[in-house]
């Protein structure tokens, strides 16, 4: 609305000030032309009564009747108000022989007052036809009426002039308003209608002018639009179904993969058998994961792991299964009284699988997996836990007494299943590329109340809080120390409710994996850790 009043405003002043200045030059001019006018009338005037005057006053000049001429000239003054002053002289004599003012300065015909002096010889005629001049007669006559005059006759003229002006003002506002601000109105309407998807606007155009070509073009414009536009959506929604079609499909095939990964995964039953109680919180940042956790049997006991692959998503879910496959076949093969030896065997079969000392020896960089593993192999009838990490740690959290707190036992700087070259650094003997570094068994006395955890990275490196800074060992470790006596059940959830907290809603960075467990153990070997536990205290 604003740039509508401000054209209409600017048309209007242009008009204004246009008509303005020429309605003044007129009025200048016509001031010029009527003011001379009046001029000239109030000359002719004050000659014919100069004259007429001087005709009559020749008896009384050559008489010497000063007071009939007096008498003369302020009857002449009393008439004609635009008189100013009457001087009567006689021949010769520079004293007037009457006079009813101050007279002018001989000879000047107009003066810097307004003021018009007219001088006649005053004539005596004889019998016999002599002339004879006996006087003259000086006449000032005022211009002030010559200017009254001008402008009584100039108000009306100025009147009417701005009645025109303002007639033709209103009459010009109507007309542009009519023939060009009400289509140009019309046409940012339907502009903005086609800017909200109203596509179908269209205008009058039954003009021939700038306007009815404006509106044409409009029309024509409005018409492709609306015919791309619907071409455009007809080309989205088959896209957008089409690609609606693919994602149902991939993540159907993820789905169905997430099943798959399930089923490697150890049951519920499995856990409870050699485990008193446990709880796992596994939170793939996909639907798939790259970590997983074993829990089986083995001859003397029973094996927990806990494995982050590298990668996550489909590719991680993939490492996984190979992965968990090489460490069952492993198990199967050595046995898991040696974690140490089992970690170095899943070493050497991951990287032979996966052909990265070929890739080693050949030069290839474009591809390098493999594994962070954690293996706990549980013997409750002799009392004793062993452990061997590959940057994994083992948590043990003790129930109250001097041994209160949480204990983390570090696993070896060394991850599974890269190519040499990758460990060469850490090592510092690159004279033993193709050998394997030992991993590191620790023994650990099964007590009852003791509570053991083994986590993946992605909860400690999940980003949160104010700042975005990590979640951090300290804070897990402050959890874990609070809950010490309390479920595991109840401990997952406390684990859970503060990492929602502190994640605050900002995306998972990755896969969290977080297995906790407490061991079942037998009478013998629960009395005898009570009554060691007690010497001790």
């Amino acid at each position: 609305m604003n740039r509508r009043s401000s054209l209409f405003a600017q048309v209007a002043g242009a008009i204004l000030l246009t008509t303005a200045s020429f309605g003044t030059i007129a009025m200048l001019l016509s001031e010029r032309i009527v003011e001379g006018q009046r001029h000239q009338e109030l000359l002719r005037r004050a000659e014919l009564v100069t004259a007429t005057q001087a005709d009559a006053l020749s008896g009384f000049v050559w008489e010497m009747d000063n007071r009939s001429a007096q008498r003369m000239i302020e009857a002449l003054t009393a008439r004609d108000p635009a008189i100013r002053s009457i001087a009567v002289f006689e021949t010769d004599r520079e004293e007037p022989l009457a006079r009813t003012a101050v007279e002018e300065i001989a000879g000047k015909t107009e003066d810097t007052d307004g003021i018009v002096t007219v001088e006649r010889p005053i004539l005596l005629h004889g019998r016999e036809g002599r002339v004879q001049t006996v006087g003259h007669l000086r006449i000032a006559y005022s211009t002030a009426e010559v200017r009254q005059a001008t402008l009584d006759a100039l108000i009306p003229v100025a009147g009417l002039l701005l009645l025109s002006l303002l007639g033709a003002m209103a009459a010009l506002g109507l007309t542009l308003n009519r023939m060009v601000l009400r289509p140009l109105r019309r046409l940012t309407q339907l502009a903005s209608a086609m800017a909200h998807g109203e596509y179908g606007a269209r205008m009058d155009a039954g003009r021939s002018d700038e306007i009815g070509v404006l509106a044409d073009g409009f029309n024509r414009m409005a018409a492709t639009v609306q015919d791309h536009t619907s071409t455009l959506e007809s080309r989205v929604r088959d896209r957008t179904e089409a690609l609606a079609a693919t994602n149902r499909a991939i993540m159907d095939s993820i789905n169905y993969a997430q099943l798959i990964q399930s089923a490697i995964l150890p049951s519920a039953g499995t856990l409870s058998a050699g485990l008193t109680e446990h709880f796992v919180l596994w939170r793939p940042r996909d639907v798939v994961s790259g970590d997983f956790y074993l829990c089986r049997e083995v001859e003397d006991g029973f094996v927990v792991a806990v494995a982050d692959c590298t990668g996550h998503g489909v590719p991680g879910a993939f490492m996984t299964m190979t992965a968990s496959a090489i460490l069952n076949n492993v198990l199967d093969q050595l046995g898991a009284a040696d974690p140490a030896a089992v970690l170095a065997a899943v070493d050497r079969k991951v990287r032979a699988a996966l052909h990265q000392e070929e890739e080693a020896r050949g030069g290839a960089d474009c591809f390098d997996n493999g594994l962070d593993l954690g293996l706990c192999h549980i013997r409750p009838a002799e009392g004793e836990l062993v452990f061997a990490g590959a940057r994994i740690p083992l948590l043990v959290v003790a129930d109250g007494g001097l041994d209160g707190g949480v204990t983390e036992l570090r696993g070896d700087r060394r991850s599974l299943g890269y190519r040499p070259s990758a460990f060469l650094a850490a090592d510092s003997e690159p004279d033993r590329c193709g050998a394997e570094s030992p991993f590191t068994n620790h023994s650990i006395a099964l007590r009852p109340g003791q509570t053991f955890l083994m986590s993946t990275d992605g909860l400690i490196d999940q980003n949160g809080g104010e700042r975005g800074r990590s979640f951090g060992r300290i804070r897990l470790h402050a959890l874990l120390s609070q809950g010490a006596d309390t479920p595991l059940d109840r401990l997952k959830t406390d684990v859970e409710s503060s990492l929602d907290r502190f994640q605050c809603g900002r995306e998972q960075r990755d896969d969290i994996t977080l297995f906790g467990f407490r061991v079942r153990l037998t009478d013998a070997v629960a009395i005898s850790s009570t009554g060691s536990g007690r010497r001790a205290a």
